[in-house]
């Protein structure tokens, strides 16, 4: 039996994909600092195990490895997020989103790729659209999620010569208790169902990047390349 660990399993995406890998009969590890939550996704499915950790913190991802066991797949996906407009967001949360979502994310890959890279698997790494470019009130999770996207990319580069598989996972907008914090119209807002089958497809798939939905990758692929000027007309527009 194969085994795959997902971090932020107890919500979201993270819950979605772990409800969709149980029933393929799939071990499924989902971890996260809050384990009443990830106890109600366990009750979904007696394939799922639940390791708590705090992937901010060394010690606890070094147990949540020795508890987990070899690894197949690893889906490093939990995120924090906050909207707010950089001259009012402080510097302590612009630290405690970088801490969970690039510094945690990190701290995880270097801990499971040495036994990875013998054995072989996938290791995806989920950043955001939201990564592609600046975007108002995310001066903290935009550039948290760019910072991932090059990860990534210097992963893939460097491990393209091993057993060791490097995927992009890049989602729009998808209903969360995150983006439940937005407060203006999310286009082409996704289910976490919707968003685990795409990620399934392109997990089998041997493509970099898992984007998705195609209508908004379209349109944040085409901003990545505009000129500011054109770029910064349409951004007024989104405050």
């Amino acid at each position: 039996m194969k085994t795959v660990w997902i971090t932020g399993g107890g919500s979201g995406i993270g819950k979605a994909l772990a409800l969709s890998f149980a029933a393929d009969a799939w071990d499924v590890v989902i971890s996260g600092r809050t384990e009443m939550r990830l106890r109600e996704v366990q009750k979904l499915s007696s394939k799922i195990r639940v390791v708590v950790c705090d992937i901010t913190k060394k010690i606890d991802i070094q147990a949540a490895q020795k508890e987990i066991g070899p690894i197949d797949v690893a889906i490093l996906n939990a995120g924090d997020y906050k909207p707010e407009p950089t001259s009012i967001i402080s510097i302590k949360s612009h630290q405690g989103i970088f801490g969970v979502n690039y510094f945690g994310t990190l701290k995880c890959i270097q801990a499971i790729m040495p036994g990875m890279k013998e054995r072989g698997g996938r290791l995806a790494i989920v950043a955001s659209l939201a990564g592609y470019r600046g975007l108002p009130n995310a001066s903290a999770y935009g550039p948290s999620k760019a910072a991932l996207i090059q990860l990534a990319e210097s992963l893939h580069a460097e491990l393209q010569n091993t057993p060791l598989k490097i995927q992009l996972i890049n989602p729009g907008f998808v209903k969360s208790a995150l983006t439940e914090k937005n407060g203006f119209e999310m286009p082409f807002l996704m289910k976490s169902e919707d968003a685990a089958k795409k990620i399934r497809y392109g997990l089998e798939r041997d493509d970099f990047e898992i984007a998705f939905p195609s209508p908004m990758v379209r349109r944040m692929k085409l901003m990545r390349i505009l000129p500011y000027r054109l770029y910064f007309y349409l951004t007024k527009k989104m405050i």
